[in-house]
């Protein structure tokens, strides 16, 4: 989601119905921009998201378990 989007969204009523639709749409358009990214990037972004789940459950983090 682009600064334009989030703008955007501020600017809307939370009360607003049109909130919830242009949030689906920014949401379809970012998973459609990832679908788009190659897969070494796509990996990445995933590795990167498994070790920050990791070290926020991991109750020692100097630990050497993966």
């Amino acid at each position: 989601m682009d600064d334009k989007f989030i703008k955007e969204l501020r600017e809307i009523s939370r009360d607003d119905r049109r909130r919830s639709e242009f949030m689906i749409q920014g949401m379809k358009e970012t998973l459609e921009e990832r679908k788009q990214q190659n897969i070494l990037k796509r990996w990445i972004r995933r590795k990167k998201a498994e070790k920050k789940i990791s070290q926020r459950f991991n109750p020692n983090p100097h630990s050497d378990q993966k």
